[in-house]
C-alpha cells in the first residue's frame, strides 16, 4: 500500500485509457473510483470523495467536463488531464479551475500495451508542485520515462509525431488499396524497411478513428506540416519526372540530406537503446 491515504477519481473511467490507469493506480494500492456515462459515481460524488481527479475523456468532451467540475473544485484537489493535445486543454484548466493544483500530461502510448516499462509520458506542471512530484514518482516507479515539455512545444512536435505520421499511414493504406496489389504479396516481398512500415500500419487496426480525426483537425500546427509534406512530395515528384541528369543530381541532394539526418537519428537511437537496456536491467522483470 502507499503511504498516502487519498482516493483517486477517474472521469471517463469506463474508457480504454481510464481503465488502464485505474489498473495502474489500484496496483499501487490506491482506492480508485470512476465517473462515466451511466457508470460509477456522479461528478459531484466523485469530487467530494477524491483528492486526485484524473480526466480521461475524449478531447471534444473535455471543455464540457472542465466547466462542469469548475464549481466543485477546491485547493484540496489535484487535477490531471491526458489529452493528446496540450495547449488548449491547458488553457481551459487554468482559466476555469482556479483552486487546485493542475498537471497536463500526454501518455505517449496506447491502452493495449503489455507493459509501460520504457514507455514515455509528457508532463507539464500548470499549477503547484506536490501533484507534479507525486505523479512523476508514481510513473517512474512503473518504469516510464518522464518528458517535461511546455504545452505549446508539445503540440508543435505532435504536428510531426502524430499528425504527419497518421497522415502518411492513411496515404500509404490508400496507395496500397489503389495499387490493387494484395496484402499477402506485399508482406511476402517486403524489404525489412518496408515491413516496418507495414507493421506501423497494422497497428491502426486497434485505433479509434474519432480520436485520430480529432488529432488531425484540432492540432493548430497540423495544417502547416501537411502543407509542407505535400509541397515536398510534389516537388520531388516533379524532379524525378524529368528523367534526366539534373533530376538525378537533385535526387542525390535530397538523399544526402536524408543521410545526414539519418546519421543523427542513428546516434540518438543508439543512446536510446542503451538507456532502455540499462533501465530494464535496473527494474525487476
Amino acid at each position: 500500500m502507499t503511504e498516502e491515504n487519498f482516493k483517486i477519481g477517474i472521469i471517463g473511467g469506463a474508457g480504454k485509457m481510464g481503465r488502464l490507469f485505474q489498473t495502474l493506480f489500484e496496483r499501487k494500492g490506491y482506492e480508485v473510483f470512476i465517473s462515466d456515462v451511466g457508470v460509477g459515481l456522479s461528478l459531484e460524488e466523485l469530487m467530494k470523495l477524491c483528492k486526485v481527479i484524473f480526466i480521461a475523456v475524449p478531447m471534444e468532451v473535455f471543455p464540457k467536463i472542465v466547466k462542469e467540475i469548475s464549481p466543485l473544485v477546491s485547493k484540496w484537489h489535484w487535477i490531471i488531464d491526458i489529452c493528446s493535445l496540450k495547449l488548449e486543454p491547458s488553457k481551459l484548466m487554468v482559466k476555469h479551475l482556479k483552486g487546485p493544483e493542475l498537471l497536463a500530461t500526454h501518455p505517449l502510448f496506447g491502452p493495449f500495451e503489455d507493459t509501460l516499462k520504457n514507455k514515455s509520458i509528457a508532463i507539464y506542471p500548470l499549477k503547484g508542485k506536490n501533484l507534479y512530484l507525486w505523479f512523476k514518482g508514481v510513473m517512474e516507479e512503473e518504469g516510464l520515462r518522464i518528458i517535461e515539455i511546455s504545452p505549446k512545444r508539445h503540440d508543435q512536435i505532435m504536428g510531426l509525431v502524430q499528425v504527419i505520421n497518421h497522415f502518411w499511414l492513411l496515404l500509404l493504406a490508400k496507395l496500397i488499396r489503389d495499387s490493387e496489389i494484395q496484402a499477402k504479396e506485399l508482406v511476402e516481398l517486403s524489404t525489412p524497411s518496408f515491413l516496418s512500415q507495414l507493421i506501423a500500419l497494422s497497428r491502426l487496426s486497434k485505433q479509434d478513428e474519432d480520436l485520430y480525426a480529432k488529432i488531425q483537425l484540432a492540432n493548430p500546427y497540423g495544417k502547416k506540416f501537411r502543407n509542407l509534406f505535400c509541397k515536398n512530395c510534389s516537388l520531388l515528384n516533379k524532379i524525378l519526372s524529368r528523367k534526366n541528369s539534373s533530376a538525378e543530381l537533385l535526387f542525390k541532394d535530397y538523399f544526402r540530406l536524408a543521410k545526414e539526418l539519418a546519421q543523427e537519428f542513428e546516434q540518438l537511437l543508439s543512446v536510446e537503446v542503451k538507456e532502455k537496456t540499462n533501465s530494464s536491467q535496473n527494474h525487476p522483470q
